[in-house]
């Protein structure tokens, strides 16, 4: 037989149970505790897509700028691509390009008779020089220059680091790759480029 005692605890656990269960005073913090570390990973990713996506977007427009610039002389200098340099650099703002981050190559191609582009000239910033071999000048077709026509052929690579890299390991690396037609004569000389 049941004690009065115990039936008493019996009849108290479940009184206990009745008001736990209809106390609603901790479910704010029970939901917001669950539900803050998505919103918290949420909106850095969110951070993360907007600048990975800000800085393609001016690698793009600095590749486009500076081979525009180059493709309005008739002759460059060093000195000249020397400050298209400094100007890419400055268009990537607010992101580093210490070190070699920023690749940038200026070529100046000729697509010869035998319907083979070559190189004219090529000056890089942190980056080889191009060959008459290389895949991105093998690759020019008549359809995109003509017999005869120069064009400047200017690449950039940026190395791409998350400023919450602390949190995604990334190593983006954004490329773009754009083809001026020479704007004042014929083609864009660099005598003193090597």
């Amino acid at each position: 037989m049941l004690s009065l005692r115990r039936l008493n605890r019996i009849v108290t656990l479940k009184a206990f149970g009745k008001r736990f269960a209809g106390d609603g005073k901790g479910v704010s913090a029970i939901e917001f505790a669950l539900v803050a570390p998505v919103l918290i990973l949420l909106y850095l990713g969110m951070a993360e897509l907007t600048l990975g996506m800000m800085a393609a977007r001016r690698v793009s427009h600095l590749a486009a700028t500076v081979g525009d610039l180059a493709a309005q002389s008739q002759t460059l200098t060093p000195t000249n691509i020397t400050d298209l340099w400094a100007i890419g650099a400055n268009m990537l703002d607010p992101f580093p390009t210490s070190g070699t981050s920023l690749r940038i190559r200026l070529t100046s191609v000729t697509m010869q008779s035998t319907k083979k582009a070559t190189v004219d000239w090529s000056e890089p910033s942190n980056w080889t020089k191009h060959t008459n071999s290389d895949k991105a000048i093998t690759d020019i077709t008549t359809d995109q220059i003509a017999v005869g026509e120069s064009l400047i052929l200017t690449e950039v690579e940026y190395d791409y680091d998350s400023p919450i890299g602390n949190f995604f390991k990334t190593g983006t690396v954004f490329k773009d790759t754009f083809m001026h037609h020479p704007r004042n004569g014929s083609e864009v000389t660099c005598p003193l480029c090597p």
